[in-house]
């Protein structure tokens, strides 16, 4: 192989590795792009997962209040029913008493 040939070996190898290099430099500059647009996707759900958390947050306080009327309820019922217990129990207040 004469020297002309191997220079032009040479160079025909650099042309392929500009080539390669460039083309890695492309993959690079995409993958740069794709881990911007995951941070940007990371930072929307931080935000949608503490939305979430004070979603969660208002209905367990909404539950719990529900709770209470629930038992003011009941309490409540239960005070009617004594009442009707205790009426019915009176023998008096189911007569008229002009006979």
């Amino acid at each position: 192989m004469t020297d002309e040939q191997k220079l032009d070996l040479i160079l025909s190898k650099m042309t392929d590795m500009q080539s390669d290099i460039g083309s890695l430099k492309a993959d690079v500059a995409g993958l740069k792009t794709d881990v911007a647009d995951l941070k940007t996707d990371v930072a929307v759900l931080k935000t949608d997962v503490a939305a979430l958390k004070t979603d969660m947050e208002n209905v367990k306080k909404d539950i719990a209040g529900l709770k209470r009327m629930d038992d003011m309820i009941f309490d409540e019922v239960e005070r009617v029913h004594e009442i009707l217990n205790a009426h019915t129990a009176d023998t008096l207040l189911h007569h008229p008493t002009y006979m």
